[in-house]
């Protein structure tokens, strides 16, 4: 038997949609909701599904394991209420699985997030071959039960899924990729920043807690940060070229050497800057094309569409966006560790 846990928290996004799919596919459905609205209480009468219902917030986290409670499915699938299962393919035959996600896109940030989409999708391909995982994206995935109760359940915490995804990886779980949903991502960038203040919080908190274990198995990280954080492939390159120690203490002699003649003296820094200049964007340019290349590849290899054109967009602002985001929450979070206080994000109960 299989199962399918729908999560809303008020609204019923895709829920009807969602619940007419599953049981067509004979799953157990089972809705998760935290202050329902009426709609999402008729389509739990009209259907005579089975529920976990709060009046109040729960936290995500334990509005799941309530559900898995009441679950008598081996398989169990998560799935959000702005996300909407198109396929689901062989996940029984894994340990638990990342359902491939894409955005509906109609606004740039909703059209750069989907090119990201298409990096945890790789992500996840490429750590399944290594038979690691160091995340999950809670909009979808699914899990065996057995497995999920051996884990200890779902654990408060900011991501709940990351937490959940590292736990599988930890512990040598088989996490594989298939199925294709269609979820939602921020329309505006200040919805974008609030999600992410969410998001690199939440995982910054789960490896700060795990550091030591993450970075003794690099199979589980390498290809999370490479392809999750693809600017790092230029910040590396920038460290490899050549850098001449001699041209830097030269740059900081110069402006004092008022004996040579004062023209020749701004000619020589200007040329020590143009080959600095030179130097990075030389670095900056080669990982894009490299990168741009490989998942230009994967994504027709895949059938995954994004616009080609905003790539560069992506490559240069928004995700070194997303990294100095991740950094900053690293270090907040080692930082309220180390001092004891309690971690919180503004409008999300844990």
């Amino acid at each position: 038997m299989k199962s399918a846990v729908l999560v809303a928290f008020r609204e019923p996004g895709f829920i009807e949609e969602n619940v007419k799919k599953l049981m067509s596919k004979g799953f157990e459905i089972i809705i998760a909701a935290d202050e329902p609205s009426d709609e999402i209480l008729r389509i739990t009468r009209k259907y005579g599904l089975k529920a976990t219902i709060s009046d109040k917030r729960r936290g995500k986290w334990k509005a799941l394991n309530d559900a898995v409670e009441i679950a008598e499915g081996d398989h169990i699938i998560f799935v959000d209420s702005d996300t909407r299962i198109v396929e689901l393919g062989d996940f029984e035959e894994f340990d638990a699985v990342e359902i491939v996600k894409e955005i509906n896109a109609s606004s740039l940030i909703e059209r750069l997030a989907n090119i990201e989409y298409f990096n945890m999708f790789l992500t996840a391909k490429v750590a399944s071959k290594f038979s690691s995982c160091l995340s999950l994206n809670g909009a979808a995935f699914g899990i065996k039960k057995g497995v999920l109760l051996k884990l200890g359940g779902f654990r408060r915490c900011i991501n709940e899924d990351t937490e959940l995804g590292l736990r599988l990886g930890l512990n040598g779980y088989r996490v594989g990729v298939c199925g294709r949903a269609i979820t939602k991502a921020p329309s505006s960038f200040k919805d974008w920043l609030v999600q992410r203040e969410r998001w690199s919080l939440g995982g910054a908190e789960v490896v700060v807690e795990n550091l030591w274990s993450i970075l003794k198995r690099p199979k589980l990280w390498i290809p999370h940060l490479f392809l999750f954080y693809p600017s790092i492939i230029g910040l590396v390159l920038g460290f490899t070229l050549p850098d001449s120690v001699f041209l830097k203490a030269l740059s900081l002699i110069l402006p004092f050497m008022f004996f040579v003649h004062f023209k020749i003296v701004s000619l020589l820094l200007l040329s020590i800057f143009e080959l600095h200049v030179i130097r990075n964007l030389i670095a900056m340019f080669t990982s894009f094309i490299i990168w741009a290349l490989t998942v230009i590849v994967l994504s027709k290899k895949t059938d995954y569409s994004f616009e080609l054109k905003l790539l560069p967009i992506y490559y240069f602002i928004y995700n070194p966006l997303w990294t100095m985001l991740c950094i900053v929450a690293l270090a907040k979070v080692s930082v309220f560790r180390l001092t004891g206080r309690e971690l919180k994000v503004k409008g999300w109960t844990t």
